[in-house]
């Protein structure tokens, strides 16, 4: 919880102590006058006890029953209210979790009061973690497909721009609180998380801000459930930062001159595949040359081209992560054994 949370769980610690003396107080003035009254010690003691035989069937029974159904209420709604989330951000005082294919706060209508919370929120230090898919992997296509003809491989595309812009103007002391990470696999869920309130829908073929979303707190048991898979998601293995996604760090070795260049590329069936164009064509095309990633050990690799259908495909694949480009030259990544 953020040092505003605490300090007002802190300060109703305080309230709740002063109203319990204050009742402790008039209780006091009340029975006071009365206390020669005959039968007064033996009425006192009768109250007193029922009173606690009270207090302790509301506090073993009442309230955790009370407690139990707050915290798995469930709340449905018809679709996503896209500005109750944003006002949540705004007033978020812990973190913000989102997991989603894409995200509709992010486009036109609602990326501008979506950027002013972010920013209002940031300045408090809450902490967000956004995983968007990548708009390459398998499951964009297939989500693609459910959602046609809304073109959701660009939706997921303009996305990640539009957060590699973000972070690009935040200042230095938010950008460690404002996390993206591109998941090769799609989410099991909608998933929109601000600090105890958490909204999740499941995929239909038809966007899932459209369907119907459930409204639970992150401390109920269907909260934990949900929040326990983006953990296991954020946490797990093939996440990339938007430097990793956007970009891969190749090493060329020709006839003993070493270069290196950062560029674009995609993953398909367990390989990789780079654009050489414009940077890297000479050393790519060299038949003396060697490549390696730096960071991966002794490996290396030569670059060959695809044929055909392969071709076909991988070009299609780039444009979806990168956008149309007729100039790109896709070489695949050959390991040498």
């Amino acid at each position: 919880m953020g040092d505003r949370g605490r300090a007002r769980r802190h300060w109703l610690y305080w309230l709740y102590a002063l109203i319990g003396a204050l009742l402790l107080v008039v209780a006091f003035l009340l029975l006071y006058p009365v206390r020669n009254t005959p039968g007064f010690g033996t009425d006192l003691r009768i109250n007193i006890g029922a009173n606690l035989i009270d207090i302790v069937l509301a506090a073993l029974i009442l309230q955790p029953l009370i407690l139990f159904f707050s915290r798995n209420a469930v709340r449905w709604r018809n679709r996503l209210d896209y500005r109750d989330v944003i006002a949540r951000i705004a007033a978020a005082d812990d973190r913000v979790d989102i997991w989603k294919h894409w995200t509709g706060l992010l486009e036109n209508q609602h990326e501008p009061e979506f950027l002013a919370a972010v920013r209002t929120a940031l300045d408090r230090g809450v902490r967000f973690r956004i995983t968007l898919t990548d708009p390459s992997c398998p499951d964009a296509a297939e989500r693609a497909r459910q959602v046609a003809p809304t073109d959701a491989v660009a939706l997921m595309r303009q996305n990640i721009e539009r957060l590699d812009t973000i972070i690009g103007g935040l200042p230095s002391r938010h950008r460690a609180l404002f996390e993206v990470r591109i998941s090769p696999v799609g989410p099991a869920h909608a998933f929109y998380r601000v600090d105890d309130w958490l909204s999740y829908g499941l995929f239909r073929d038809r966007r899932v801000s459209e369907s119907s979303q459930r409204e639970v707190r992150v401390r109920g048991d269907l909260g934990e459930l949900a929040l326990e898979a983006f953990e296991n998601r954020w946490n797990g293995p093939g996440l990339r930062d938007l430097g990793e996604h956007y970009r891969m760090r190749l090493c060329f070795t020709v006839n003993g001159d070493r270069v290196e260049h950062d560029l674009k590329y995609i993953a398909h069936d367990g390989e990789h595949w780079v654009n050489v164009h414009p940077v890297a064509l000479h050393q790519a095309f060299h038949p003396d040359h060697q490549a390696s990633v730096p960071g991966d050990g002794a490996r290396h690799y030569v670059l060959a081209e695809a044929a055909g259908d392969t071709h076909e495909r991988i070009m299609a694949l780039y444009a979806a992560k990168y956008g149309p480009d007729p100039g790109a030259v896709l070489l695949r990544l050959h390991h040498l054994g």
